[in-house]
Formats: structure tokens, C-alpha cells, sequence
């Protein structure tokens, strides 16, 4: 009869083993999976950020940074350094610009510098009035209501012109 209970007591504790032993491979088993999944997603995601699955992905370029010495902030209209030059006060960033009168500067040649102030520009904002102010004498004093041209001639306003229309005509006639 011992015998019999000895193996009944063996039994037990080859089933408990049994059991132990399974539920290690089951949580071996998940962490893998887990593992796996996990790599492969942060893969995936790497991958994703840098555009390598986007149609025609080539690696980007660097290029130099490009500086615009024509477009200044309102901040910098009486100091610049020629003795005379002209300003315009436009709107550029929204598009809403006198298409005519960019023409005019960027493909004609003046005799003295033109320089651009954008009014949509969120720092040249103070200057945007519903008056105009054509003996200002500092940038503070400045308002503008409208697209304006300015000649500034050893640092004070010597010619101011409003609108669109005779902007163009002044300098139609002041180009070479």
C-alpha cells in the first residue's frame, strides 16, 4: 500500500512541475511576441519620421540660408546706410501685394536702393493707421494706411506717395 501512495505523491508533484513549467513557457512565449511587436513598431515609426516609405523619398539636401538685405522692419527705415533711398510699405506675406509694383522694383534699375517693409509681418504692425503721417522724423512717428512709397534723403521723408496707381507711375519714370 506505500507504494501506491508514494506514487499517488508523485503524480502530484509531476503534475505541479508540469504545470509550473507551462506557465513559464506561456509568459516566455508572450514577452517574445510582446518584445517583437514592440521592436518592429518602433522600426516601423523610425522609418516613418525619416519618409522612407513616401513615393519618390529622397534623402534631404542642406542648403544655405538666404538673406533678404531688400526687406527690412519699419524699425530700420531712417537708418540705413545710402544717403537717399526709397521704402515700400506693402503687404507680401498674404499675397495681396501690387503685383505690377513688384515687378517694377525687383526687374528695373533705380538709381538709389529700394528697401520693403511688410505690413503683414506681425513686427512692423505698430505702423499699420487709418491716418498716414508724412513728416514723421522716427520710426515711432511712422503710419501707414495704405501702399506707400517713401524717399528718405539724409535721413528724413523728402517724398511721399499713396496708392497703388501713382506709385507705379513714379517709378515707371524714376527707372533707367
Amino acid at each position: 500500500m506505500q507504494k501506491r501512495y508514494k506514487n499517488k505523491r508523485e503524480r502530484k508533484n509531476k503534475k505541479e512541475t508540469t504545470n509550473e513549467n507551462g506557465l513559464k513557457t506561456v509568459i516566455i512565449t508572450a514577452s517574445s511576441v510582446v518584445l517583437f511587436i514592440g521592436l518592429f513598431y518602433g522600426l516601423n515609426l523610425i522609418l516613418t519620421k525619416m519618409g522612407a516609405f513616401e513615393e519618390g523619398y529622397t534623402k534631404p539636401i542642406k542648403t544655405a540660408a538666404e538673406i533678404n538685405y531688400d526687406e527690412i522692419l519699419y524699425g530700420n527705415v531712417f537708418n540705413k546706410p545710402e544717403k537717399t533711398y526709397y521704402v515700400i510699405f506693402d503687404t507680401y506675406s498674404d499675397l495681396t501685394n501690387n503685383v505690377y509694383i513688384e515687378y517694377l522694383i525687383s526687374s528695373k534699375e533705380y538709381s538709389n536702393k529700394i528697401y520693403k517693409v511688410d505690413l503683414s509681418n506681425p513686427m512692423n504692425k505698430n505702423i499699420n493707421s487709418d491716418k498716414s503721417n508724412k513728416k514723421a522724423s522716427k520710426p515711432s512717428e511712422l503710419e501707414i494706411n495704405d501702399t506707400t512709397l517713401i524717399k528718405i534723403s539724409s535721413g528724413k521723408i523728402t517724398n511721399y506717395i499713396i496708392g497703388d496707381e501713382k506709385i507705379e507711375s513714379y517709378l515707371e519714370k524714376l527707372s533707367k
